[in-house]
C-alpha cells in the first residue's frame, strides 16, 4: 500500500495530480481501513485546489485512524481555505487533543483564533 502511496506522492509533486489519483485509489483498494493513503491524497487535492475532494479523504483519513492528529490538522487547513474559521478551530482543538505538544498546530490554531476574535 504504501509503494502505491509514495508513487502518489512523487506523481503529484510532479505536477500530475490524475496519476496520483490513480495511485491513491490503487493505495486505497490495498487497504481501505488504514488511514494513510487517505490522509495523502487529502493533501495531494489540497494543494492542488480540490478542497472539497480534499475534505472528504480527509474525513476518511480521521475515520479509519480517530485519534491520529495530522489528518485532523489537514482538514481544519482545508476548512480555513473556504472560509470556514470556526469549523477549522473545532478541527485544530481535537487534533490538539491527540497532539498537546505539537507547536505548529498551536500555533495555527491561535493565530486563528486571534483573526476570528479581531473580526468580531
Amino acid at each position: 500500500m504504501d509503494c502505491y502511496r509514495f508513487r502518489g506522492d512523487i506523481l503529484d509533486h510532479r505536477g500530475d495530480l490524475a496519476g496520483a489519483n490513480r495511485a491513491y485509489r490503487d493505495a486505497v483498494a490495498l487497504a481501505p481501513d488504514l488511514p494513510a493513503a487517505y490522509y495523502s491524497w487529502g493533501l495531494a487535492l489540497a494543494r492542488n485546489g480540490e478542497l472539497i475532494d480534499a475534505e472528504a479523504r480527509l474525513k476518511d483519513a480521521h475515520q479509519r485512524g480517530p485519534h491520529w492528529a495530522d489528518p485532523l490538522k489537514a482538514w481544519g487547513d482545508v476548512l480555513v481555505r473556504q472560509g470556514k474559521s470556526k469549523e477549522a478551530l473545532l478541527k485544530y482543538d481535537e487534533a490538539l487533543l491527540y497532539a498537546p505538544n505539537w507547536a505548529t498546530l498551536k500555533a495555527v490554531r491561535d493565530a486563528l483564533a486571534h483573526r476570528s476574535e479581531s473580526a468580531i
